[in-house]
């Protein structure tokens, strides 16, 4: 259904534009909102409707559609609250945007909530802003499945099933999973995730995987995972809607007069150069934070040169340490060495025995030996003899043991 940009009257004045067919889409000023609240969920009954604040995901899509066809609309709006949604019907619905968008510029915006499903729509936009207290994100997927076995056992219930196919009664009440039916859950699970990530990064948002793991940010936080745009409210996204698509038509009325198109060139005009101050000091900002980033690097690297030169410096310590050691035990085994022939030259020269160090329990033994052998000889010659044959330090040895 086509619908004229602007009708005239007999008096040349503006006929009012037809009211929208969706109940979920109002017009003005050429821009088409499309309001999203609660849970999405295809086709919901009365207790969902009325107790969750839910919203059909078809309803949504027929908006989408009447935007699209709308020649009074120039651009779309998705104002957006709602924690997200089922997956059946969530994928055609982020089709449906990112084919809006090829047609008119297409702008999300939420003050609330914009999680899971509906950020998965919201991400096929051209932009999306939220405001500081918001809550945005949450990237993911997830199902659960009651088992209630031990509930119905302890209770005297037992469940038998009987199916054909062994997914086929897979999560059916009063039943435990297997493991090859929680391996179907978990592949299926893994495959609308791929979906949903491969989405959210289609229009080159620089998003990391770590902010795709199914928690949520606020508005702030979400602007530094570039999920979305930080705005304080909705009039500011509602304006750069207008500013930055100069083709939006922003008064549904006849400008005629030059004194009106001057002023709105003004107030255009006043509005980019805020947006110009604004990304300046954001560009400042972030020449500041670089600037401060690079002083700590240099730094850093300062440091680093620092501590390879200590390291250095005692990696040559070391090394001289381990050359004198080397020498000391050369300079030891050749005085051993030496000192070792000595006692053999004068052995071979004198004849003479030169008795080897012991220790004090090696001392008490030679003495009573010595002293034994003294007192075994009876006849006083051979005692004398044995005496003169003898060292003064065994000569002491046996006196002391005397003794």
């Amino acid at each position: 259904m086509a619908f004229a940009v602007r009708a005239f009257d007999g008096r040349g004045g503006p006929l009012p534009q037809p009211r929208p067919q969706s109940p979920l889409l109002t017009v003005r000023d050429g821009i088409g909102t499309v309001s999203i609240e609660g849970p999405v969920i295809r086709k919901p009954d009365l207790f969902a409707r009325v107790l969750m604040g839910a919203t059909c995901s078809e309803e949504i899509g027929d908006a989408l559609r009447e935007a699209g066809e709308r020649d009074d609309i120039r651009a779309v709006f998705l104002d957006i609250d709602s924690p997200g949604g089922t997956v059946v019907g969530t994928p055609e619905l982020a089709a449906a945007v990112a084919s809006l968008d090829k047609l008119k510029p297409v702008y999300a915006f939420t003050s609330g909530l914009m999680c899971s499903a509906v950020y998965w729509i919201a991400s096929q936009a051209r932009a999306i802003y939220a405001t500081p207290s918001a809550r945005v994100g949450s990237i993911g997927v997830v199902q659960a499945v009651i088992d209630d076995s031990a509930a119905l056992a302890s209770e005297g219930i037992k469940v038998e099933v009987f199916a054909v196919g062994k997914y086929k009664a897979m999560g059916a009440p009063g039943t435990s999973l297997s493991d090859d039916q929680r391996d179907l859950i978990n592949a299926n699970l893994a495959e609308v995730a791929g979906e949903f990530h491969a989405a959210v990064l289609a229009r080159g948002r620089a998003i990391p995987p770590e902010a795709m793991e199914g928690q949520t940010f606020s508005g702030r936080q979400a602007q530094r995972f570039n999920l979305a745009g930080l705005v304080p409210d909705r009039a500011e996204a509602m304006r750069r809607l207008r500013v930055f698509h100069a083709s939006v038509d922003t008064a549904a009325r006849a400008m005629n007069a030059p004194e009106d198109i001057l002023a709105q060139t003004k107030a255009q005009l006043v509005a980019l150069q805020r947006d110009h101050q604004a990304q300046t000091e954001l560009l400042d900002e972030a020449t500041a934070n670089a600037t401060s980033l690079r002083g700590q690097n240099e730094l850093l690297a300062a440091e680093i040169e620092t501590l390879k030169s200590e390291r250095d410096t005692a990696a040559g310590t070391a090394a001289a340490l381990q050359s004198k050691v080397t020498a000391l035990q050369a300079s030891q085994a050749d005085f051993d060495k030496r000192l070792q022939t000595e006692v053999a030259r004068v052995v071979a020269s004198t004849g003479t025995t030169v008795p080897a160090r012991v220790t004090p329990a090696g001392d008490a033994t030679q003495a009573a030996e010595l002293h034994a052998r003294f007192a075994a000889i009876t006849d006083p010659a051979a005692q004398t003899a044995f005496w003169r044959s003898l060292t003064p330090e065994q000569q002491a040895l046996i006196l002391k043991h005397q003794a």
